[in-house]
């Protein structure tokens, strides 16, 4: 019995180690695949079949899908609304990657992780033109691993969201 508790032990340890040595995120991606999970698609407004998302618009960008809360309209045009996402995303302390190309003025893509293990989550912005000169928004966060995030999607978009009625 303590043989194959040691070997259990030692297998463990081994995996910590190749999980450090490889490294945390390396190793979710050599795992589950690209942590970028792409653009939200507001013409098709489908959430993730876990609660593992979070969803926030200005009303009526959205369609039928359930929003989790709801972003003003915004004094912006919507490639000024997104470098302003951009510099929240700076500031807010997260650990994270633009991985967009850049070439949609309105829209933003981050991959976001966790502090500790690492866990990828991809969010999404879309600034979309409104009448009268004004701009509307779509946040949409999503882990890639897990069933659940504890709420950390929502409150991330919500800090980041948060950061433009002051920028």
């Amino acid at each position: 019995m303590l043989t194959i508790a040691l070997a259990i032990a030692a297998a463990l340890l081994a995996a910590v180690l190749v999980f450090v040595a490889y490294g945390r995120a390396e190793t979710w991606t050599y795992i589950f695949g690209n942590p970028d999970l792409g653009q939200f698609d507001r013409a098709d407004p489908v959430r993730s079949p876990s609660p593992n998302d979070a969803l926030l618009c200005t009303p009526g960008l959205c369609g039928s899908a359930e929003v989790d809360a709801t972003l003003p309209e915004y004094d912006a045009t919507p490639a000024e609304l997104i470098a302003r996402i951009d510099d929240a995303m700076r500031k807010s302390g997260a650990i994270y990657r633009r991985v967009d190309d850049g070439s949609d003025p309105a829209k933003a893509r981050y991959v976001t992780r966790t502090p500790l293990m690492r866990f990828p989550d991809t969010n999404s912005f879309e600034a979309v033109p409104l009448p009268g000169g004004r701009t509307g928004l779509v946040a949409y966060a999503r882990a890639q691993i897990g069933r659940g995030d504890m709420g950390v999607n929502r409150a991330r978009l919500e800090k980041i969201t948060a950061a433009l009625a002051s920028g």
